[in-house]
């Protein structure tokens, strides 16, 4: 798992420059906050049946959050991001006879701090963004038998800004790769392991500059 953050962290740094060689990231100017709204889809499952029956996973929930960048910190801006997203626990055929049959509701808090990278403006006042940060994923269920996990994730992302004076628009793909402790839910027949998680956060913001 930290292998892999870290690679995904170098790659960023990697990019980060070529952004900066094709019109500058150094970015200066007031504080910017953004309100996001967007979804969450997961693209592993929480347990996986190893007899090929139905899995235990997240649905795809819709997710709302803020974010406070700092602009003029080194070649960018310092971000901190904070969202919730609203899910159901599909019950697998693994999951102990406490959680029972069906769904139940699910929370996935993520709080991550970075860098964000910006080109200068391309077309027309369009500016394409690269993050680079990481953090930390928490899961709050409602099942019965199972307690909330939290873990370290990475957050990599890539989207654009758009928009003159203080009002921007901002779309953005982020990826959020993590582990899941399966030891937080009552399995049956298994033994618990961190199981990979690959998520992909879809999100639209508003940005304003106070």
């Amino acid at each position: 798992m930290f292998k892999r953050l870290t690679l995904f962290v170098v790659m960023g740094l990697l990019v980060a420059p070529e952004l900066a060689a094709q019109g500058g990231t150094i970015e200066s100017g007031t504080i910017r906050l953004t309100a996001i709204s967007g979804g969450l889809a997961h693209g592993s499952a929480l347990v996986v049946d190893p007899a090929g029956a139905s899995d235990t996973r997240l649905s795809p929930g819709p997710t709302f959050g803020l974010e406070v960048q700092f602009p003029g910190v080194l070649v960018g801006s310092l971000y901190l991001s904070g969202s919730a997203s609203f899910s159901t626990l599909h019950h697998g055929s693994n999951l102990g006879v406490v959680a029972g049959p069906g769904s139940s509701s699910a929370s996935v808090l993520l709080g991550t701090a970075g860098f964000m990278f910006a080109a200068s403006d391309w077309f027309s006042n369009l500016r394409p963004t690269l993050r680079v940060g990481g953090g930390l994923k928490s899961y709050m269920f409602d099942t019965n038998g199972a307690s909330s996990s939290t873990s370290l994730t990475g957050d990599i992302g890539l989207g654009f800004r758009a928009g003159t004076g203080p009002i921007e628009i901002a779309s953005e793909i982020r990826f959020l790769p993590s582990a899941f402790d399966q030891a937080k839910l009552p399995l049956r027949g298994l033994t618990p392991q961190d199981q990979q998680q690959n998520d992909l956060l879809f999100t639209i913001g508003v940005t304003v500059r106070p």
